[in-house]
């Protein structure tokens, strides 16, 4: 799963690498500890195209809400991530698939070993960053939901994977890193997503990663600083707990979309 990534780089370094277009309807900063969000406020990055060479930067929640969701938000499923194996198995991510699919600019995720108290974050970025870590994209779908009481809503979810070998040790998935020649066939290329999705999943597979135990004071999502990508020497060695393969939750991480609809759009 992918409950927990940083986007450390400026906006105009990601301008810059997805050669996007700002429709943002806010400024961003960059995040050390984004979690899935808690409503209006919170948005994310994300980047969209209607066709190639035309791409734009958009903020979103980080946590797919279904069009047709007509429940309160904090009965929401866990949305925030979507099994690339599911795609065309389960209804809810089909039409999504089909059409919305979205990028999602980081700069390295965060899972966890261990369990309640004793959890310790592991931090992954792309190897060879140095000091400064180097941008990229999730791969992500996107969608637009209307409250009943007229608020437009857009949200994302993060496309998850096996882990590769380097990541299965400290958990049994990994968000689906797309390559940054697949950009363009991701985002416009409807016919050929079939075989996009199959390209980044064997790509993940020998995808070099920096691994390293991070600071725990960022198990809190209310956490917010650079201390959340710190790299730290582990106090003791933590258990690995058993995990469901089909489980995309990770109880006590993640704040419930729990505020009712602003009264105005939120993207």
């Amino acid at each position: 799963m992918c409950g927990r990534y940083s986007n450390e780089a400026e906006f105009s370094q990601i301008r810059l690498l997805f050669q996007a277009t700002d429709q943002t309807f806010r400024p961003w900063v960059p995040r050390y500890n984004i979690s899935p969000s808690s409503g209006g406020g919170f948005e994310q990055l994300i980047v969209t195209a209607d066709r190639p060479g035309s791409r734009q930067i958009r903020l979103a929640r980080f946590w797919f809400i279904p069009e047709g969701w007509a429940k309160p938000l904090n009965q929401l499923p866990t949305t925030f991530n979507a099994r690339s194996e599911d795609l065309d198995r389960r209804r809810l991510w089909r039409t999504p698939f089909a059409q919305s699919r979205c990028l999602v600019p980081a700069t390295g995720w965060r899972e966890f070993l261990g369990v309640a108290k004793a959890k310790q974050p592991y931090h992954f970025r792309l190897a060879g960053s140095g000091a400064e870590p180097r941008p990229f994209a999730f791969a992500g779908l996107h969608g637009t939901w209307t409250s009943p009481d007229g608020e437009v809503v857009d949200s994302f979810a993060i496309l998850t994977t096996t882990p590769s070998p380097t990541a299965a040790p400290i958990h049994d998935r990994m968000p689906l890193v797309m390559p940054s020649d697949l950009y363009d066939q991701w985002l416009t290329d409807s016919a050929a997503r079939h075989e996009v999705l199959a390209a980044a999943q064997k790509s993940a597979q020998e995808l070099a990663l920096d691994v390293f135990p991070s600071d725990p004071i960022a198990n809190s999502v209310h956490y917010e600083g650079a201390a959340a990508v710190a790299r730290v020497e582990p106090s003791a060695p933590a258990p690995r707990p058993t995990r469901s393969r089909q489980s995309e939750t990770a109880p006590g991480q993640l704040s419930l979309l729990d505020q009712p609809p602003s009264a105005r759009r939120r993207s």
